[in-house]
């Protein structure tokens, strides 16, 4: 069997969807006697040793610092140090390593929606990723979307690109301090996501407003990230508004399943874990008809075009069908729908693109 490393950097970075996908398909990654070595990159070994103990995988630490240090010149180091069949990476793979590449491409948004990204980080990205989607062995995405764009813009034939979508979260029951909690919320609609411009929470903030007029808040979770503008001090001083910039996964969960709505109102995601974890609490979702959105979100979510003119009342008068239990979703078509989103899947697809790219 074959040693794969695993770029696992973004483990000790912001709170992001690649971040919860390499959490996630690690812990999910087959442990038989005989399968790969997982060798894991971490800025701390001894923690990822301790959220991932079992056999099949080795720890090391990323001996660089920055970006350009760990591409050009510590990838080569210890693919050959370390003896790699293959390497994992996020969005960028090293140019010059030794080992294969398996590159995980979790969207193009840097293409398809050029102004959320700086100008630099854009041209960096157009640039490297192109070269490394067209120099890997394997690509893995998280949504057919996310394939077809891959295939269409770098020329990629369809078979080098694999599906490994992301998926909820396991449910972390709430203890009674968190449902005292969330009980004086209610009722509440809850926002799931970074404060920055592309998450558009600040529609959400407008759109709700009638509503918080008449006592139902409007519930925020997630940190300042760049490009936010004054929304923090806007969401501080609105009424009726509650911002966590942090939430355990046992506040999460009772978030999701307290909320009178999930409002997804992003112009631009490479998934959308929180509409899935929100359907998976059984909580309505109304969210952005914008690309891979509405593949996590299927024919159980509510959309909306957050690009429209009139896209705060639009999204107002859906929050108000929720309000009165006209949008909440079906348990047997939420339950056939999430099938198709499972860690172990994803994990699965890793472990055979890792056989098959050592072959």
């Amino acid at each position: 069997m074959a040693r794969i490393g695993i770029d696992a950097h973004v483990l000790d970075g912001k709170f992001q969807g690649s971040r919860t996908w390499t959490e996630n398909v690690l812990l999910h990654l087959p442990k038989t006697p005989g399968g790969h070595t997982w060798v894991i990159y971490s800025a701390d070994p001894s923690a990822t040793r301790a959220q991932y103990p079992a056999p099949c995988f080795e720890h090391r630490r990323i001996g660089a610092k920055g970006r350009l240090a760990r591409l050009l010149l510590f990838w080569p180091f210890a693919a050959v140090r370390h003896g790699l069949d293959a390497l994992v990476t996020n969005y960028v793979a090293p140019p010059l390593c030794p080992a294969r590449q398996i590159v995980v491409l979790h969207d193009l948004l840097f293409e398809s929606n050029p102004g959320f990204f700086p100008p630099l980080m854009r041209w960096r990205l157009k640039l490297l990723c192109r070269l490394s989607a067209w120099r890997a062995a394997a690509i893995l995405t998280c949504t057919r979307h996310a394939k077809a764009e891959i295939a269409q813009r770098y020329r990629v034939p369809e078979g080098r690109i694999h599906l490994a979508p992301a998926a909820a979260a396991p449910p972390a029951p709430p203890g009674d301090e968190d449902l005292a909690y969330i009980q004086a919320l209610q009722p509440y609609f809850l926002c799931v996501g970074r404060l920055e411009r592309r998450k558009n929470i600040g529609l959400a903030l407008t759109a709700s407003a009638p509503l918080r007029a008449e006592s139902i808040r409007l519930v925020v979770v997630g940190r300042e990230d760049t490009d936010v503008g004054d929304l923090p001090q806007a969401l501080a001083e609105a009424p009726g508004v509650v911002h966590l910039r942090d939430a355990s996964p046992a506040l999460l969960s009772g978030l999701y399943a307290g909320a009178t709505a999930l409002i997804f109102p992003s112009l631009g995601e490479g998934f959308g874990i929180p509409v899935v974890e929100a359907l998976a609490s059984g909580t309505a979702v109304i969210a952005s008809a914008h690309g891979a959105i509405m593949e996590a979100g299927g024919t159980v979510t509510h959309y909306f075009d957050p690009t429209s003119p009139d896209a705060a009342a639009t999204l107002e008068g859906l929050m108000r069908r929720a309000v009165v239990g006209e949008l909440t979703p079906d348990p047997v078509l939420v339950a056939a729908h999430l099938a198709q989103f499972d860690w172990a899947r994803s994990a699965a697809a890793l472990d055979a693109v890792a056989t098959e790219v050592k072959r």
